[in-house]
C-alpha cells in the first residue's frame, strides 16, 4: 500500500512538471514573440538583431534547463546572460520612446466627426443657400482631402435635408482619388492630381475635370521653439534635396540635423512640394514601422513628430484651424507670412487651387453643388470656412 502511494505521488510530481514545463515553454516563446516585435518597432537592421534576441533567448531558456539538469557554474553564467537579455528587451521600447514617440504625431489630435454635417454640434459652418441649389433625389458620393472635409460638410449641411441618404467621407488625397477612378465615388474635393494620378486617369480611359473654388496656402511649419521663422524658396529646395542637413546652416542659434518629413505619393500636400521642387530630386522620406492590416508589419512614410529638429509641410487651415495646440509655428517664405490677406492679394509664393474634381458625365445634383460654390452663399461658406474664394471661370 505504501509503494502505490508513493507510485502515484511520483506520477503526480512528474505530471506536475511536465504541466509546468509546458506552460514555461509557452511563456518563453510568447516573450520571444513580443522581443521580436519591440525589435521591429524600434531598431534598424531588424534580421541581424532579431537574430540576436533569439540566441539571448536560447539563452534565457538555457539557464532554466541548466538551472533543472546542470552544473552550479553554469547555471549562474547562463543567470547572468539572461538578466542582460531581459535588460536589453526591457532597454528597447525606452530608445524608441525617448526618440519617436515622446514625439507626437500632427495627425493624433485631428478628429474628423466635429465637422460631420448635422452633428449635433458641429464645427461645420451652415449658410442659407438659394432654392435653386439645393441638392434632392439622387445625391453625389463625395469624397475628399482630410483639410477639405470642414467645406464640403459646410456645404452638405446648408443644401440637403438632415434626413438626406447621401455619402459623404474623407480619406486623403490619395486614396479619394483612386476612388474616383474605381467609380466608388462621384465627385472629390482635392488639391489638382500628381503626374502618376494624371497617368492612373489616362490608363484608365478617363480625364480629370476640375473647376478650382477656393485657393489656399501651402505652408512649412517647425517646432514652436525653434528661432527659425522665415525660409527662402531656396532654402526648402535645399532642405528636400539634402543639400543642406542642419539648422545651423541656415540659423546659428539652432542646432541639431534637420528632420524633413513627408507625406504619402499622391497626398495633396506630397504633390504640392514635387511641384515646388520641380526637377530637384527630392530626399527619400523618412519611414517608420506601424502595423497594418491583417496585424503585418509596415514600414510606412513617417508622419509628421514634432521633434525640436523637424521640418513638416500641409495646408494653412489644417495646421491653424484643424489641428491648434500652439506646438508648432508657421514659416514665412521670402519674409511673406501665410495669411489670409497674403493669400487675397497674391503675394505669399506657394498657393494652392482646391478643385471639385470629377472624371465622368456630371449629374445635374454635381452640377448645382459646382454652382453653389460660386453663388453669394457659397462664397460666404468658403471664407466663413476658412479659405479663399476664387471667382468662377467659363
Amino acid at each position: 500500500m505504501e509503494g502505490m502511494k508513493k507510485t502515484a505521488l511520483t506520477i503526480l510530481y512528474y505530471l506536475w512538471v511536465v504541466i509546468r514545463e509546458v506552460c514555461y515553454a509557452i511563456a518563453s516563446f510568447l516573450l520571444w514573440s513580443y522581443g521580436c516585435v519591440i525589435i521591429v518597432f524600434t531598431m534598424h537592421y531588424q534580421g541581424v538583431m532579431v537574430l540576436a534576441w533569439t540566441a539571448l533567448w536560447a539563452l534565457l531558456y538555457g539557464a532554466h534547463i541548466f538551472n533543472l539538469f546542470g552544473k552550479k557554474r553554469v547555471r549562474k553564467g547562463l543567470l547572468l546572460l539572461s538578466l542582460a537579455a531581459v535588460a536589453v528587451l526591457i532597454a528597447m521600447p525606452m530608445y524608441r520612446w525617448y526618440t519617436v514617440d515622446r514625439h507626437r504625431q500632427l495627425s493624433d489630435q485631428i478628429q474628423w466627426w466635429r465637422y460631420d454635417p448635422f452633428r449635433v454640434g458641429t464645427l461645420a459652418k451652415l449658410v442659407v443657400a438659394e432654392p435653386q441649389y439645393h441638392l434632392r433625389g439622387d445625391l453625389p458620393r463625395i469624397d475628399g482631402a482630410y483639410a477639405l472635409y470642414p467645406l464640403y460638410a459646410g456645404a452638405i449641411q446648408s443644401l440637403c435635408e438632415p434626413n438626406a441618404e447621401i455619402e459623404i467621407r474623407t480619406n486623403g488625397s490619395d486614396r479619394t482619388f483612386e476612388r474616383l477612378l474605381a467609380g466608388k465615388v462621384d465627385l472629390i474635393f482635392s488639391a489638382p492630381p500628381s503626374q502618376l494620378q494624371e497617368k492612373a486617369a489616362q490608363e484608365a480611359g478617363l480625364t480629370f475635370e476640375m473647376t478650382p473654388i477656393a485657393r489656399e496656402a501651402f505652408v512649412f511649419f517647425v517646432h514652436r521653439e525653434n528661432p527659425v521663422d522665415n525660409l527662402s524658396q531656396e532654402d526648402i529646395r535645399a532642405i528636400y534635396s539634402g543639400k543642406v542637413k542642419h539648422w545651423e546652416e541656415i540659423n546659428p542659434a539652432w542646432s541639431g540635423e534637420i528632420k524633413p518629413f513627408q507625406r504619402n505619393e499622391g497626398s495633396g500636400s506630397q504633390t504640392r512640394l514635387q511641384r515646388i521642387m520641380g526637377d530637384i530630386p527630392i530626399l527619400p522620406p523618412i519611414r517608420e514601422d506601424r502595423v497594418g492590416g491583417m496585424g503585418g508589419i509596415i514600414n510606412d512614410v513617417a508622419a509628421y513628430r514634432n521633434h525640436r529638429e523637424a521640418i513638416g509641410f500641409s495646408f494653412r487651415y489644417f495646421t491653424e484651424e484643424m489641428f491648434k495646440n500652439g506646438d508648432i509655428k508657421l514659416l514665412s517664405i521670402d519674409g511673406v507670412a501665410p495669411s489670409v490677406e497674403n493669400i487675397r492679394n497674391g503675394t505669399y509664393p506657394f498657393l494652392s487651387d482646391f478643385c471639385i474634381i470629377t472624371v465622368r458625365p456630371r449629374s445635374e445634383n454635381t452640377r448645382k453643388l459646382v454652382d453653389f460654390f460660386f453663388s453669394e452663399a457659397g462664397q460666404t461658406l468658403i471664407e466663413e470656412t476658412g479659405y479663399v474664394p476664387l471667382p468662377h471661370k467659363e
